[in-house]
């Protein structure tokens, strides 16, 4: 079984990955934790230098999310992909091709989810495999 877990280094994330990782660890699953950074929105060097220390960050979260799953007895895939997030998780799937797909519910206002979608709202009506959004 192959699972892939989209982690934004959120503590909902974290509490989604744990939830998951009880509900599926019996099956010693091959893990993918996929991580995306956004692009910054224009090419600026202060926009550049706030991009490489979110990307910093962002990698340093997934590492800790890799070593979580390790700690369970796991192997581990960590993914950091760079740009739209709906766009690259769709991708790294259609790549690795998981038997599920787990992220965890930002909770986006309704504001929010209605201009601009939520991740979660993406991924259950696009990818090709089962989606299991978990509510932490």
């Amino acid at each position: 079984m192959k699972i892939m877990f989209c982690h934004d280094g959120s503590e909902r994330s974290n509490a989604a990955l744990e939830k998951a990782l009880g509900l599926f660890k019996h099956l010693s699953p091959e893990v993918f934790l996929i991580t995306v950074v956004e692009e910054p929105l224009d090419a600026t060097s202060h926009d550049e230098e706030s991009f490489e220390k979110w990307r910093a960050t962002r990698e340093e979260d997934l590492q800790e999310a890799a070593n979580r799953v390790v700690e369970h007895g796991l192997d581990v895939d960590a993914i950091l992909a760079i740009g739209d997030p709906r766009k690259m998780i769709i991708e790294a799937a259609e790549n690795k091709n998981p038997d599920i797909l787990v992220v965890a519910r930002r909770g986006a206002g309704l504001l929010e989810s209605m201009v601009l979608g939520s991740v979660s709202s993406f991924l259950v009506r696009n990818a090709e495999c089962p989606v299991l959004v978990v509510h932490s």
